[in-house]
């Protein structure tokens, strides 16, 4: 059998794709798309699903929300998986709520988080203040996958392993430098599920990668659950990557 067979075979036992780390404005302010131009992007170039995982962290509630209280904080926030879940339900795509996480304690670290809904998120406001451990120890659902986004990009340290789901070894922002060998290579050491993602901020940054599996997941929970049985592919420009 030659490789062309092999790839269309794959392709055919992993026939939906996803992206699983997508920022839209103005809910993250470093994102240019707006969340129904996001989700028409990715539908015309052939997704499935998309996560939104839009910053989530206090320093941007205060400085960039100008938010009083928890609940405008949370409007904010979902006001643009809304409007995506609302485009996603028009052209027949999947939306799916997630979360990037950042703690003050651990600095400009950034962390993943699927398998929530709207009343986890809230209590997840109220660990903001803590440290990863402790939201690990206190909050996270068993339902979730948590893990950590792009561990070895400059300006990150990596956070304690046994705490993760998984490592965001493939993060294909044209901006960063996300040190895929490296992140790779740390994943295999402490057997982290690893995960692929896009990062999508800007125009014309979309459809370099997908995850391929083998269901289209219903909801964030299906996606966390799909993602702990570790049994999906990777696709990077029309070339596949076995994780």
């Amino acid at each position: 059998m030659d490789i062309k067979s092999i790839k269309r075979d794959l392709q055919r036992e992993y026939p939906f794709r996803l992206e699983l780390h997508a920022h839209t404005r103005p809910a993250s302010p470093c994102g240019d798309i707006p969340p129904e131009t996001v989700i028409d992007t990715f539908y015309r170039s052939g997704y499935n699903g998309i996560a939104i995982t839009n910053h989530f962290f206090c320093d941007l509630f205060s400085r960039y929300y100008h938010a009083k209280d928890k609940q405008e904080v949370l409007d904010k926030y979902l006001s643009d998986y809304y409007k995506a879940r609302q485009e996603g339900e028009k052209v027949g795509m999947k939306v799916y709520l997630g979360a990037e996480l950042r703690w003050q304690s651990t600095g400009n670290n950034d962390y993943l988080l699927f398998g929530i809904d709207e009343h986890m998120l809230s209590d997840i406001y109220d660990y903001m203040s803590a440290d990863p451990a402790t939201f690990v120890r206190d909050c996270k659902s068993e339902k979730s996958f948590f893990l950590q986004a792009h561990p070895f990009r400059e300006d990150m340290t990596r956070f304690d392993p046994a705490l993760l789901d998984g490592e965001e070894v493939f993060n294909l922002h044209p901006n960063h430098n996300s040190a895929i060998a490296f992140a790779d290579q740390f994943a295999e050491q402490h057997q982290k599920i690893k995960t692929m993602g896009t990062d999508y901020h800007h125009e014309g940054h979309h459809n370099l990668c997908s995850t391929r599996t083998k269901i289209l997941p219903k909801d964030s929970f299906e996606l966390a659950s799909t993602l702990k049985a570790n049994d999906f592919i990777f696709e990077i420009t029309g070339s596949i990557i076995l994780p």
